[in-house]
């Protein structure tokens, strides 16, 4: 994580690859972290565009274990968080999780400007701090995420920002710039 730009957050944003960014946390050894990235997705079974198509490439399992949970659960569930384990280090115990926060009602559209609903998203953050606090209590464990929710999304960045700062305040986060590949 070389190169990073100042703003008055307390998370810091980059514009790194962040798959190489959190690949090298879990495998740092004794310095290194478990690692949660999580990311919007949409209640339509749909998982390919945007930074889920880049998450799918990478991790393909994070893309099959979505669609496991089939189209009448995600329509039903807006605020579900899926947590999808994809490593595991054997000496130190880091691990990397996906987490597909679905909080995305639909796709954007002219009659669909902003797909995203704010408090999916909030219970979605939410359960990923709850999840931390039960699961890895007494462990480093970091955030490295995506700029979720303003993209295709169609959310304010600025508001996500401050739901960031709010809800993952004890948290080390680091934001990464969407980089088309």
């Amino acid at each position: 994580m070389q190169t990073k730009y100042t703003n008055e957050r307390k998370f810091v944003t980059y514009n790194d690859d962040i798959f190489q960014c959190v690949n090298n946390r879990v495998k740092s050894g004794n310095t290194g972290s478990t690692v949660i990235v999580p990311h919007v997705c949409n209640n339509i079974d749909l998982f390919g565009a945007g930074f889920a198509a880049q998450v799918a490439k990478h991790y393909p399992s994070v893309k099959i274990d979505y669609h496991l949970l089939g189209k009448s659960f995600l329509r039903s569930n807006l605020g579900h968080s899926q947590f999808i384990k994809v490593y595991e280090d054997a000496k130190f115990k880091h691990r990397l999780y996906f987490v597909n926060m679905i909080a995305q009602n639909g796709i954007k559209s002219k009659d669909n400007i902003r797909p995203l609903n704010y408090l999916a998203l909030v219970k979605s953050m939410n359960s990923i701090s709850q999840f931390i606090q039960h699961n890895h209590k007494n462990e480093k464990v970091e955030i490295h995420a995506p700029k979720f929710g303003s993209g295709l999304a169609g959310g304010n960045w600025n508001f996500i920002a401050d739901l960031i700062e709010d809800i993952w305040k004890p948290y080390s986060v680091y934001i990464y710039n969407y980089v088309s590949k």
